[in-house]
């Protein structure tokens, strides 16, 4: 498969010059054919994968967030180095492995952070995991005081005094019913023998078949645990484990060989944990910061949501297009499906997981490359007149568009770019689709499309190339309506801001704020008054809410740290007839919440500087701000609009909120590269009339690109399922605000910064 991918690669390359470097079109389009064949094979390639079983799959995998499982980030105490950080990533691999997990994700990030990401755990297994990465697992032996026993009588309940060099224990054991007993125990302080020459560890049964746990010793520690027990026969000697004593037997003979550690009534699983975090100790100690939870069927459902919503959309758009743009439509068609099908490969190829935030730039990136595609139709239907033949009618379109298609995936790309340079997991993952996502376009758009026009002409002549026309020679004098769009802007804004005051941090979900959010499934509705007093402090909020598709509803409760699964249990406890049921935790640490509202605010702001400076480079300063402030201006907007609505902002939601700024930028330059264009023609003395003139000729491309982008979008709010929804919710409200910020904000922003500049 590797040659297969490198000679067609190969093949790629060479056709890729042979097709820029030949000026006769119907060569071209000979190149062409086999260029995108070359392409589409090499992206097939990468895109399938052959299974164990003998059956092909797609290798692009669907995040946690997609397909359920558990992911936490673990962060290790103290001033640790890369070497603590390569230990613990080491030894969290070989304790998860351990367990039997298929294909789990542990990463380094940052200085002293570690990513754990276990697909397919339930809500309800996913314990085990926790406490398995939580343990260091430093393993002590140590003798039990003579008289411990009647020194813990003799306190009565209060904390018994004890010599200087002995310390309280608390021994853990479990009743015969199975909860959990601990029992006050004097020990040691300093113990006989640490755990370090423990050689291994492992699950095995006592002779009344209860679940124990075998050590074994290296040579060193079998020769020092002999003597210790020779030494001692009679005492009890604590088995203790991260501070706790799991078992204290009396020594009844030398032990040479291996040790036992019964902890009672231990379950099977319970051993089995105890033997894996023995054969891998931490060295230092770490702490669960972060912890996502999404159960498997949830994750299920929103896939197949998606797929189905995916389909829906793709035909939506289809018809939509062969409608408007008739035999031109299905080459818009083709072209967007090999954009998908090059997109989908390139991810496969650097082993992409797709997550929400990068579904939103795949949403993006189909709107871009429907964008290349009305850009070069319009200036087509622009050029009809102009030209004898309609291979000069294409040529001229796409040489025309060029333009406009470059500096709106430029500035696109410096966005990304710098989102990726600065951005956390999720923004990155947007990112990156979004950057492989403006290759696919630009490739699909002048190499595909542009070959499929071609042919269209070369075989029908101009007749091909007739489309559907709703704004002919438009006259509208969209400048005189710049104070209304200003006053219903500022209007917007204001809402947005009222509300965002009026929910304050309520309007930031956990990702932001720190805290636990929980979703429940349950069998009986109970009375969301009588959830909040059986709660009381600890739930912040506890409400219901239904899917947008179907009559599914869940229990959404939002709580400090660390509260969420008491309060679930408390629900159980109190309403057994409910049948509540976890099926998504999110814990957010509050100082990680912080780090993710910071890094995602320096992320826009770097992402807005350079956007700022590209346009000014390539048109003036007064473009530039006007490009950056309907860029601002559509952000706020869409999310007053989206707080306003009720909702609440989660990490996902940055990667749709980038996607908006995206489309904003995008919308922008098309309209103020056609103004250069008008200015170079001849109306650069009234910059007004050339500003309304340019508006009125793109008017078809903008309002078409929304309508096809707003068309594929509300499918999926309609029909994406409930992970998708707020995804979608804030897309359509930021493609509609930026359709409107684009054509009646930016250019009037524009003619004001440049004063009166002729």
């Amino acid at each position: 498969m590797i040659a297969l991918q490198f000679g067609l690669s190969l093949v790629f390359f060479v056709l890729f010059i042979g097709y820029f470097l030949t000026a006769d079109a119907r060569k071209r389009m000979q190149l062409s054919l086999a260029l995108t064949a070359s392409l589409v094979l090499l992206c097939l390639s990468s895109l399938f994968v052959k299974g164990e079983d003998g059956q092909w799959k797609i290798k692009i995998k669907p995040g946690l967030d997609l397909r359920g499982g558990t992911q936490f980030l673990l962060e290790l105490a103290g001033e640790a180095d890369r070497s603590a950080v390569d230990q613990a990533v080491e030894v969290i691999r070989k304790r998860v492995d351990t367990a039997g997990v298929a294909e789990p994700v542990i990463q380094p990030v940052g200085d002293k952070r570690i990513i754990v990401q276990i697909p397919g755990v339930s809500e309800a297994d996913k314990i085990s995991y926790r406490r398995q990465l939580e343990k260091v697992a430093k393993l002590e032996f140590t003798l039990v005081h003579p008289e411990s026993d009647a020194l813990i009588e003799k306190a009565s309940g209060r904390v018994p005094e004890v010599p200087f060099d002995f310390q309280v224990r608390k021994l853990r054991d479990r009743g015969r019913s199975g909860e959990l007993v601990e029992a006050p125990l004097v020990v040691k302080r300093r113990p006989e023998m640490s755990g370090k020459n423990v050689a291994n560890a492992y699950r095995s049964v006592d002779p009344l078949g209860r679940p124990v746990v075998i050590i074994e010793f290296n040579n060193e520690g079998r020769e020092r645990f002999g003597k210790l027990t020779e030494q001692n026969i009679g005492r009890r000697m604590a088995v203790v484990l991260d501070g706790e004593v799991y078992s204290a037997p009396v020594i009844r003979t030398a032990i040479y060989g291996s040790c036992e550690i019964s902890g009672g009534n231990m379950s099977a699983a319970e051993a089995e944990e105890l033997a894996s975090v023995l054969k891998n100790p931490l060295e230092n100690p770490v702490a669960i910061v972060d912890e996502r939870g999404v159960d498997p069927s949830l994750g299920a459902s929103s896939v197949q949501s998606g797929i189905t919503a995916g389909w829906m959309s793709l035909v939506a758009v289809t018809l939509f297009l062969l409608l408007y743009y008739r035999w031109l439509g299905l080459v818009a068609v083709f072209g967007l499906v090999i954009n998908i099908l090059i997109l989908c490969g390139l991810l496969a190829q650097f082993g992409f997981t797709l997550t929400l935030p990068g579904l939103a730039g795949l949403i993006l990136t189909i709107g871009i490359g429907v964008d290349a595609n009305v850009l070069v139709f319009e200036r087509i239907r622009e050029e009809m007149n102009r030209h004898r033949s309609g291979l000069e009618t294409v040529a001229s379109g796409f040489q025309h568009a060029f333009s406009s298609i470059l500096d709106a995936n430029v500035t696109t790309v410096i966005a990304a770019a710098i989102l990726f340079w600065q951005g956390s997991g999720p923004v990155q993952g947007f990112a990156t689709v979004l950057c492989l996502g403006i290759f696919s376009s630009l490739f699909a758009a002048l190499v595909v499309s542009r070959t499929g026009s071609e042919w269209l002409a070369d075989r029908g002549g101009k007749a091909k190339l007739h489309m559907t026309t709703l704004f002919h020679e438009t006259r509208y004098n969209f400048l005189a309506w710049r104070r209304p769009a200003y006053l219903l802007s500022v209007l917007l804004l204001a809402a947005g801001a009222a509300a965002v005051g009026v929910r304050g941090i309520k309007a930031l979900g956990v990702d932001f704020t720190g805290g636990d959010l929980v979703t429940l499934r349950f069998q009986e509705k109970i009375d969301d008054g009588r959830v909040r007093s059986a709660l009381g402090n600890l739930a912040e909020v506890a409400q219901y809410q239904r899917s947008p598709v179907g009559q599914d509803e869940i229990l959404s409760l939002r709580t400090a740290f660390g509260k969420g699964e008491p309060a679930v249990a408390k629900l159980q406890q109190d309403f057994p007839s409910a049948g509540f049921t976890q099926i998504q935790l999110d814990k957010v640490a509050p100082i990680v919440g912080e780090e993710l509202k910071k890094n995602a605010l320096i992320a826009l702001i770097l992402g807005v500087v350079g956007i700022f400076l590209y346009v000014a480079w390539r048109f003036e300063s007064a473009f530039a701000i006007g490009a950056i402030v309907a860029l601002i201006h559509d952000v706020l907007i869409s999310l007053g609009i989206f707080v306003l609505l009720g909702r609440e902002l989660s990490l996902p939601m940055v990667g749709a909120i980038l996607a908006v700024a995206g489309y904003s930028i995008n919308d922008t330059i098309v309209i103020f590269d056609r103004i250069r264009e008008t200015f170079r023609g001849g109306l650069h003395g009234n910059r007004a009339e050339a500003m309304n003139l340019a508006i009125n000729q793109t008017l078809s491309r903008t309002l078409m690109t929304s309508a096809t982008t707003v068309l594929a979008i509300l499918v999926l709010f309609l029909f994406g399922g409930r992970v998708i929804n707020d995804f979608a919710l804030i897309l359509l409200i930021g493609i509609l605000v930026g359709t409107y910020s684009s054509i009646l904000i930016a250019s009037p922003i524009a003619l004001a910064a440049g004063g009166k500049k002729s």
